[in-house]
């Protein structure tokens, strides 16, 4: 009976054989488990680089976008400005032929002419009137951003004056305009018109002429 006790106890404390098994396999198993794991959080780490180097490419993309859609807005706002500068520039042209003529006939009307006092007196107010269109014409075409060139006293300037003769003279220093022949015109400082002149060319001496030709024999 006793040793009966002893085999059912020995029984009871060891396993089965099968399950022996089982535990082997689990154990031989684990390290396959832990090698999976590993490679699956090696997989990750690759995919979140490659999405982080997506978003870095993406915002870098945005921000060149942003400059660029900037860069267009002032293009735009400048076009805008300049085309608004100049949307008058036609009928400004067209304008200055009227303050031509009428300075024109306000120089004419000065001019001292036989008559009555009356005739002298309708004359003054006459001028006067014409005075007084060119005025608010010029005043005008300034609300406009237009200004006059500076001609008579002036260097000759090609970028704003047109020569259309060359007078010899001692009274003047070389290109000098002595006289306006059509006045010229800028639009905000720009040349709308060139101003047509004289230009005073230095009179040249008798001697030094006589020198050169000697010079020359």
């Amino acid at each position: 009976m006793k040793d009966n006790k002893e085999d059912i106890e020995v029984k009871e404390e060891g396993k089965e054989p099968s399950e022996a098994a089982e535990d082997a396999k689990e154990a031989a198993e684990e390290p396959s488990i832990a090698s999976d794991q590993t490679i699956e959080i090696e997989s990750l780490r690759t995919e979140i680089e490659k999405k982080s180097q997506q978003a870095k490419e993406n915002y870098d993309k945005y921000v060149r976008l942003y400059a660029e859609f900037e860069n267009y807005k002032k293009r735009m706002v400048k076009d805008q400005a300049d085309f608004l500068k100049s949307a008058n520039e036609r009928l400004i042209k067209d304008i200055l032929p009227v303050i031509d003529n009428l300075e024109r006939a306000v120089e004419h009307a000065k001019e001292p002419s036989e008559g009555s006092k009356g005739e002298l007196q309708d004359i003054k107010g006459l001028i006067a009137g014409i005075e007084l269109t060119v005025k608010q014409f010029k005043d005008l075409l300034g609300s406009l951003g237009v200004e006059e060139v500076m001609s008579v006293g002036e260097p000759f300037d090609p970028t704003r004056h047109e020569a259309v003769s060359h007078v010899e003279t001692d009274k003047h220093d070389n290109n000098i305009i002595i006289n306006e022949f059509q006045k010229g015109y800028l639009l905000n400082n720009r040349i709308l018109r060139p101003a047509m002149v004289s230009v005073a060319k230095k009179l040249e001496k008798k001697e030094d002429v006589v020198s050169d030709e000697s010079e020359e024999k």
